[in-house]
């Protein structure tokens, strides 16, 4: 049986602002939409691995390791990361790859090293990074651009996260029916990825249309003073009281994604049901606004724009 696949339109995830939104253009050309991936930790200097500072354009992370993997000669495991970029995009982002030597890329290969030294670990999307986005919307309404409205937004995962239409999240469930035959690890950490933001994005949803989605309420889990989601797994949500009430309603509506999640053996976690736009400047000229802030890793860029702007995706 399907999951119902409106758990994956962000169109139908209330909006936290009042603000009437300004229509928008994201992405009309790849130059649009910008993203530099700050490395969070000093490199040694020395060790095994090479960090990379890339930047790519158009392709996504899994495109930029297979290709230096091709390159370089290396399993594409041997190539670490921080976190995934878009691909429509122009982004600098950090790559580790265990080699013994400095790396030469070849001239035709979509991507360029901007810096390179030694260290003695391989990324990893758990060491978290910091990204600073510049994103250019077209034909916008100037008198509907309120730079305020996304300042601090919920925290909804992206659509992104769901593949294109949003059909990960049926096959994630069709893998598991299945009986979980062996796939790549890449696959699996995006299949169960897209079930459990699903059910987190639900959840969020209601405490948004509850208007108790930024403070904490009874019986939430707080993390820095902000209220937090569960990121669904094996184990009884930390929640009780109020919290847990909306929670296990949202888990009772999707019982084969919460099902699905427990089987494939992960424990609970916690995401902040809050993330705030660091460093947000907002200009307007004419019909064209320019975007800027940092996230977190794990945040979404189209999750502050929504709260202000109902885009839509361009062209080149």
């Amino acid at each position: 049986m399907p999951v119902d696949m409106s758990v994956t339109q962000q169109e139908d995830l209330p909006r936290a602002s009042s603000q009437e939104c300004s229509p928008g253009v994201l992405r009309r050309t790849v130059e649009d939409f910008m993203v530099e991936e700050i490395l969070p930790l000093e490199p040694t200097g020395d060790g095994e691995h090479v960090l990379l500072q890339i930047r790519k354009i158009n392709q996504t992370t899994a495109d930029v390791r297979r290709s230096l993997a091709r390159a370089l000669g290396v399993r594409t495991n041997d190539i670490g990361y921080l976190g995934l970029k878009d691909k429509r995009s122009i982004a600098s982002q950090w790559l580790s790859v265990r080699h013994g030597q400095s790396v030469e890329l070849p001239r035709e290969l979509p991507m360029k090293i901007l810096r390179q030294c030694r260290h003695s670990r391989k990324l990893r999307p758990s060491f978290g990074c910091t990204n600073r986005f510049t994103i250019v919307l077209r034909n916008v309404d100037p008198q509907r651009v309120h730079a305020e409205s996304m300042r601090v937004v919920p925290n909804y995962f992206g659509e992104q996260r769901f593949g294109r239409d949003g059909t990960n999240v049926n096959q994630a469930l069709k893998w598991v029916k299945n009986g979980k035959p062996p796939i790549s690890r890449f696959l699996k950490s995006l299949y169960i990825s897209a079930m459990r933001s699903a059910l987190f994005n639900q959840i969020l949803a209601k405490r948004v249309r509850d208007g108790n989605w930024c403070n904490p309420i009874e019986g939430d889990v707080v993390t820095d003073t902000t209220p937090t989601g569960p990121l669904w797994g094996r184990g009884r949500s930390l929640a009780i009281g109020e919290a847990y009430a909306i929670e296990q309603q949202i888990i009772d509506a999707h019982p084969l994604l919460a099902d699905a999640l427990e089987w494939v053996g992960l424990q609970q976690e916690r995401r902040s049901l809050v993330v705030c736009a660091v460093d947000l400047k907002v200009q307007v000229e004419r019909d064209e606004a320019r975007v800027q802030f940092a996230l977190p890793s794990g945040c979404y860029a189209t999750s502050v724009l929504r709260e202000c702007f109902a885009y839509t995706s361009g062209e080149d």
